[in-house]
């Protein structure tokens, strides 16, 4: 005779556990053709780095994406950052002579705004980080 405490097996199926919420699912793909060469270069270097090509090319694009998102500068706030710059150097320069007088307050704030945008330009060329339209030296 069979005991009394077994439990009859269970129909239901036991469930699998859910992915993290953390956890992204890859739905999208993106194709892209290649040279025999292109797809050999990136092949090693895939190989290199101990992955997948898949793998790889997915780490490359995302570190260039994120990489070009850092590297954004906004040339106007550049420009004001560096006209407020001027602007403060000159006025203690000229603080440390003695009084400042209204002429000489208006003369230093007109040269910080008349100069801001070409200093933020060289800036950002010395930085390599032009922004459209801006020419190269």
């Amino acid at each position: 005779m069979a005991s009394s405490n077994a439990k009859p097996p269970s129909s239901i199926p036991p469930t699998v556990p859910a992915a993290p919420a953390s956890e992204a699912y890859r739905t999208k793909s993106i194709a892209a053709r290649l040279t025999e060469a292109e797809f050999a270069e990136v092949e090693s270097a895939a190989v290199s780095a101990g992955q997948k090509v898949s793998e790889w090319l997915r780490s490359a694009a995302l570190a260039q994406a994120h990489r070009e998102r850092e590297g954004q500068t906004d040339p106007i706030l550049l420009a004001e950052i560096l006209g407020v710059r001027d602007l403060v150097l000159n006025l203690f320069a000229k603080a440390s002579e003695g009084p400042i007088d209204q002429d000489d307050l208006r003369k230093i704030s007109a040269y910080a705004d008349a100069i801001k945008q070409q200093k933020a330009d060289q800036v950002l060329r010395r930085t390599g980080r032009n922004t459209p339209g801006t020419p190269e030296d």
